[in-house]
């Protein structure tokens, strides 16, 4: 029982570290919990991602640069830029996202 114990605040410490660890002020989002292929779908492709230990990713996402693939963003970039760091499971389940650069576009991905 206390290996168990041990093993469990072990993985609840380097859990938050990890969480922690991302750039950025958490995010609120209905993406929440959700599959990474819904924010896609809607929002466009990351630009960048990296594979993490545990079989998840962290994905970083950019409203001007998924412009191309979803025209939903106009204007000159200026207030309308929306940055994001979004951390996926091993099954690309969101569990967290951070927003990194905030402009009206976060509001519209974010939903």
């Amino acid at each position: 029982m206390k290996k168990a114990l041990t093993i469990f605040i072990g993985l609840t410490v380097a859990g938050a570290t990890l969480w922690a660890g991302l750039p950025g002020k958490p995010a609120r989002s209905s993406y929440i919990g959700k599959r990474w292929m819904n924010f896609e779908l809607n929002n466009g492709p990351s630009y960048k991602w990296e594979k993490l230990p545990d079989g998840g990713s962290i994905q970083y996402w950019r409203s001007d640069l998924a412009r191309c693939c979803v025209g939903r963003y106009d204007g000159d970039g200026m207030g309308n830029l929306c940055a994001l760091v979004v951390r996926l499971d091993k099954n690309k389940v969101i569990r967290q996202i951070n927003v990194t650069e905030e402009g009206m576009a976060c509001g519209t991905a974010l939903r």
